[in-house]
């Protein structure tokens, strides 16, 4: 075989060798410091891998139920899609992160599993702020940045102009949603006043809904937009009083999901500045109590310790 390497001479050699030393050496700080450039340019979020699974993916798997009803979530016939206004900020959320928004439509009180079983990514569904913080689902979630303020409003027909405030519920027929922060107050005020207040409790909102309208009941105590959503469909409807127990309301993720909430928290900040939450929450005419997200634990302890027990739909 013939050597197609020509021979070089000593010098040549020696002067060869020392080239191809400083190309190695060349070589080696520019890979190393391609390395120092790759992990300066790491993602803000690199805490843990929940958002770049997402964003790989592509979609938001959000945990949502539909039976909730209007505005917060609720299944649109005309459009054959939900509607809501916690879809329009779920809507807006991923359109930030650029990616798409997929609603999974689950019961609320099955939610929180699917969330720790990670068939969601995430719960936008009436959650109220600390409420999955105690019993078995204490340590397991971490809670975003608010975007709504939420509280208990008294719904009346418009000629019962007589009650506007608990106080003038004495004696009269009041209708709450079983296990609701409404239930909580009539339950509590009825307890410290001897059953003062003739309470009926369901879970048929839309059944008591019609009592009102009928006259068998006399007010009702309701979560604030769905009272605001009941006057909006119903002008013989007004809402009384001062709001009750303020509490912010929440998306919730999975503990170890550390960069998808600081996702999360830096759309609703961003949406909070420009503008949008509240254009979103104007349109469906929720904006005016809003002016501070006050959350429930600026209450005295004696309020928590009537409403912590409580969430909304449990």
């Amino acid at each position: 075989m013939f050597n197609i390497v020509p021979k070089l001479s000593p010098p040549i050699r020696l002067k060869l060798r020392h080239k191809l030393s400083s190309l190695a050496i060349l070589t080696g700080l520019s890979l190393g410091l391609v390395g120092n450039i790759s992990l300066n340019i790491a993602p803000v979020f690199a805490e843990d891998s929940s958002l770049g699974i997402v964003m790989r993916r592509g979609h938001v798997r959000v945990g949502i139920d539909a039976a909730i009803g209007g505005p917060y979530m609720f299944w649109n016939p005309q459009t054959q899609f939900y509607d809501g206004f916690e879809l329009e900020i779920i809507q807006e959320i991923a359109a930030r992160l650029k990616i798409e928004p997929r609603p999974i439509n689950i019961p609320w009180s099955n939610q929180p599993d699917s969330l720790a079983s990670r068939q969601v990514d995430i719960l936008v569904s009436a959650r109220e702020e600390g409420a999955l913080e105690t019993g078995e689902s204490k340590g397991k979630f971490i809670e975003t940045l608010p975007y709504y303020r939420s509280a208990q409003r008294l719904l009346i027909r418009a000629d019962g102009t007589q009650i506007k405030s608990p106080r003038d519920m004495i004696g009269k027929r009041v209708g709450v949603v079983a296990n609701s922060g409404g239930a909580a107050i009539a339950e509590t005020y009825n307890k410290n006043r001897g059953n003062a207040i003739r309470l009926f409790s369901s879970r048929d909102l839309d059944r008591m809904i019609i009592q009102l309208r009928d006259r068998q009941l006399d007010a009702m105590i309701l979560d604030e937009p769905v009272a605001v959503w009941q006057v909006r469909n119903n002008p013989n409807f007004i809402i009384v009083g001062e709001p009750l127990i303020p509490i912010r309301l929440v998306a919730i993720v999975n503990k170890d999901d550390v960069s998808l909430k600081k996702a999360v928290d830096k759309a609703l900040t961003e949406m909070r500045q420009d503008g949008k939450l509240e254009q979103i929450l104007k349109r469906w005419k929720l904006w005016e109590s809003q002016k501070t997200l006050k959350s429930t634990r600026d209450l005295p302890v004696s309020v928590l310790a009537i409403i912590t027990p409580y969430s909304v739909y449990q």
